[in-house]
């Protein structure tokens, strides 16, 4: 039987890659055992063996200790590995590179508090034989900040996407950009709204579409730039319906963000036949081939790219990586 320890999974992107995990699991008729955050409670209750616990580093190494000899292999979902030795393979999916890159635009409360989860990683890292990451970039991150040996870490990124992104593909679109992405403070949105006055006050006036929280601050700042004739709309949180429609009336996505894990979005915007243009960073090239790169921390560098885009002749994007998830279900099964 695999354990798929899940602590401390339970919102955003993570969430919905271990729910993508579990059915993919259950379709197989994998025999697993689910401990998940007890934040999940009720989420998963159609496995056969699922365990809901408070995310604490003292029940989980409980738990470790009681069930040691009941599993085959270890997935460790949450990002830390597994509290003790084990005697089985024991993989841990590292998923969230901002606590290891300690993001310059967090608070200085916010960065102790990621520092002390790295160091949590790093206490902990003897007990995983392997690092599993989305990207060559996360795995370079993880290798720099945690003095690990790049031969512990496997590159293994899965994702899920919809079949109406792909049908998008050949479908004419419209001549608008989007933005699909939450406000944290390190996704470049201001240098983006920046960018677009820029544009705007040089006679581009193309739309940009953004999906920024509505009661997020920042929100504030787009509805104050539309007021003022620079074409820019907020949706706010939208269903995915409404995405696949923003990607049909976008030609490219701007994507300013500073770091990524993933970059769904990215995966999302190509699939669906739009272009890529993105922050000149070492994630963006792990992820694709972009159209156009840019300075993220520059709107002057931004609107360039733009409007260079806008004079055509740049290549269209191009996927790097690919859905892995069957290789990782293969990997967690080996010994079963």
């Amino acid at each position: 039987m695999i354990l798929i320890d899940s602590l401390y999974i339970n919102n955003s992107g993570g969430l919905r890659l271990l729910e993508y995990l579990v059915r993919e699991l259950c379709k197989r008729q994998t025999d697993f055992y689910l401990l998940a955050d007890a934040r999940c409670r009720g989420k998963f209750d159609e496995c056969e063996h699922v365990r809901y616990m408070p995310a604490s580093l003292w029940e989980r190494k409980k738990f470790y200790k009681a069930q040691y000899s009941r599993f085959s292999s270890v997935l460790c979902f949450g990002n830390i590995p597994a509290p003790v030795k084990m005697d089985v393979p024991v993989y841990t999916y590292f998923h969230n590179i901002n606590l290891l890159t300690l993001a310059e635009t967090h608070s200085n409360a916010h960065k102790i508090k990621s520092w002390l989860k790295r160091e949590v990683f790093r206490f902990y890292k003897k007990n995983t034989d392997y690092w599993l990451v989305q990207t060559s970039n996360t795995a370079n991150e993880l290798v720099k900040h945690l003095d690990e040996k790049a031969e512990r870490v496997m590159l293994m990124p899965f994702y899920e996407l919809p079949q109406e992104l792909s049908s998008l593909a050949n479908d004419p679109h419209g001549d608008d950009y989007v933005y699909i992405s939450n406000y944290t403070g390190a996704k470049g949105h201001e240098e983006l709204l920046e960018a677009w006055m820029i544009l705007h006050g040089k006679g581009l006036y193309n739309t940009l579409h953004l999906t920024v929280p509505e009661d997020c601050p920042f929100a504030i700042e787009v509805k104050k730039a539309h007021d003022n004739g620079v074409k820019v709309i907020n949706h706010g949180f939208v269903a995915f319906e409404e995405v696949c429609e923003l990607y049909k009336k976008s030609k490219a996505i701007i994507y300013p963000s500073h770091n990524e894990s993933l970059g769904l979005g990215i995966i999302e915007a190509i699939t669906a036949g739009c272009d890529v243009i993105g922050a000149d960073l070492p994630y963006i090239y792990a992820i694709c081939k972009p159209s156009l790169a840019f300075n993220p921390y520059s709107a002057d560098s931004i609107a360039n790219a733009v409007q260079k885009y806008e004079k055509g002749g740049t290549n269209k994007s191009e996927l790097k990586v690919y859905n892995q998830i069957s290789k990782m279900i293969d990997l967690l099964t080996v010994r079963n």
